[in-house]
C-alpha cells in the first residue's frame, strides 16, 4: 500500500526538496503552502505536475482551512514557518504568528483524528542559542541542551522563540493525545532555491553584484546541504528510535563565517577585500550540533561537501539573476 504523507511548507527551502524526494520515492505527497515567501517558481510547478503530488493552497493560521485537508496520512512533516533573518527584525510579529499558529492548529486537527500519523516537527538551533551565549552550553551541542530565550525585546527571537514554543507544543500534544512525534533541530541548511535571507545566498548575491560585505565574520556555523538534510529527515521519520524524541540534523564541520566567505570568493574567482561588520545583537557566536545520536542510528549524512554544495548554489544563482 502506498504511503501517504503531508508536507507543510512544501514550497519552502527544505520543504520543496523533501516533497520532491518523497515523490521520487513513490509516496503519495500532499503539499500545503500559501506562498508567503513568494516561492512558486518553475521548480515547484514541475513538482506539482507529478501524478503523485497534490497541492493544497491553504493558510494553516486559519484552523478552518484544515477542514479542507483530506486526512489519511502515515506521516506529517510540519515545516511551515516564516523564516529569513531579515524578517526576524523587519516583520517580527508576522514571523511569530506564522511560525506558531500553524503548529497549534495542526496539532489540534491531528488530535481530533482517529488515526494518529507520525508527526515530524521542524525545529531550529535558534531555539537554544541563548544557552550557548549566556550559559556556556557546550559546542558541539547535544539535544539535551536547555532551551533559552535570550531577550524577548530582541526581535531576533521572534523565530527562535516560536521554535522553542513549537517543541513544547508537539510534546504536550503527544502526552495528551498519544501522537507519535519527533522534533528535528535543523542546523544551517543551505542549497539551491533558498531565497536571499540566509548568510550563504546573501553573500553570494552581494558578491556577484560587486558588493563584498559580511556580517558576523567571527562567528562560526556548520552547514549541511539541503539534499543531505532531506535524506536524514526521511530516515529519521522511519526510525522508531526517534519517536517522542529530539534529534539534531546538521553537519559537525564547524567553520568561521569569514572562511566561508573566502571559499565563496575563490569559487567565483574574485580577489577582493571584504568589508567586515559585527553580527547583529543576539546572534550566537558559535553553532555546531552534536550529531552522534543521528549517526549512530542512520550512519554518515553529509555526502555533499561544502565546496561542492557552494558551487551548486553559485551556479543556480548566476542563472536566476
Amino acid at each position: 500500500m502506498t504511503e501517504t504523507v503531508l508536507v507543510t511548507g512544501g514550497a519552502g527551502a527544505i520543504g520543496y526538496w523533501l516533497s520532491k524526494k518523497l515523490s521520487d520515492d513513490g509516496k503519495e505527497v500532499h503539499v500545503v503552502d500559501r506562498f508567503i515567501h513568494k516561492n512558486r517558481d518553475e521548480y515547484f510547478e514541475n513538482l506539482i505536475k507529478k501524478d503523485n503530488v497534490t497541492l493544497l493552497e491553504l493558510d494553516l493560521c486559519n484552523i478552518g482551512d484544515l477542514e479542507k485537508i483530506p486526512f489519511n496520512y502515515d506521516v506529517i512533516y510540519h515545516l511551515a514557518a516564516y523564516n529569513g533573518t531579515q524578517n526576524f527584525y523587519e516583520k517580527p510579529f508576522d514571523v511569530l504568528a506564522n511560525s506558531t499558529l500553524p503548529t497549534i492548529n495542526l496539532l489540534k486537527w491531528v488530535s481530533s483524528q482517529e488515526k494518529k500519523p507520525r508527526f515530524i516537527y521542524a525545529s531550529s538551533s535558534e531555539a537554544y542559542a541563548g544557552a550557548v551565549t549566556h550559559y556556556n552550553a557546550k559546542v558541539p551541542t547535544p539535544e539535551d541542551v536547555h532551551l533559552v530565550i535570550d531577550d524577548p525585546k530582541n526581535m531576533r527571537w521572534s523565530y527562535g522563540g516560536s521554535k522553542l514554543h513549537g517543541e513544547l507544543a508537539v510534546f504536550a500534544a503527544s502526552a495528551q493525545f498519544d501522537i507519535p512525534v519527533t522534533v528535528m533541530r535543523f542546523h544551517n541548511v543551505y542549497g539551491v532555491r533558498m531565497g536571499l535571507n540566509h548568510v550563504i545566498p546573501d553573500f553570494i548575491s552581494r558578491a556577484i553584484s560587486g558588493k563584498y560585505e559580511l556580517h558576523g565574520y567571527e562567528d562560526t556555523r556548520s552547514f549541511i546541504y539541503v539534499e543531505d538534510a532531506v535524506d536524514a529527515t526521511i530516515k529519521v521519520s522511519k526510525s522508531p528510535k526517534f519517536v517522542n524524541d529530539i534529534v539534531n540534523i546538521g553537519s559537525e564541520d564547524e567553520i568561521k563565517i569569514i572562511d566561508l566567505a573566502k571559499i565563496i570568493l575563490a569559487i567565483l574567482d574574485i580577489n577582493a577585500e571584504i568589508k567586515l561588520f559585527e553580527s547583529p545583537k543576539g546572534s550566537v557566536r558559535r553553532r555546531c550540533p552534536d550529531i552522534s545520536k543521528l549517526k549512530n542510528e542512520i550512519g554518515p549524512i553529509s555526502k555533499i561537501g561544502l565546496e561542492e554544495g557552494l558551487e551548486k548554489v553559485i551556479n543556480y544563482m548566476k542563472k536566476v539573476r
